[in-house]
């Protein structure tokens, strides 16, 4: 799922949250008002890296797998500790 950026224009609060590319927030997280936009951002581009050419076929998708898993691992661990009411 692509991460988003929001900015609440009532608390002046900015975030970042995953989800599908169909949904889109309205209330703020924070204060709970419907006054959240959001922000475009940068996209990522993967450029070659300095004597990467001996490189072995396949490293840098590994590499950023193994980028994208540590992500993963502190997304989940920071729901959890969410409170769903």
């Amino acid at each position: 799922m692509p991460k988003y950026q929001y900015f609440c224009e009532s608390c002046k609060t900015g975030f970042e949250i995953l989800h599908s590319i169909k949904e889109s927030l309205e209330k703020c997280e924070a204060c709970s008002e419907l006054t959240l936009r959001r922000v475009p951002s940068i996209p990522t581009y993967l450029t070659k890296k300095e004597g990467e050419d001996q490189a072995e076929v396949g490293s840098l998708v590994e590499e950023y797998i193994e980028k994208n898993r540590e992500e993963l691992k502190k997304e989940k661990k920071k729901l959890k500790e969410v409170e769903y009411k």
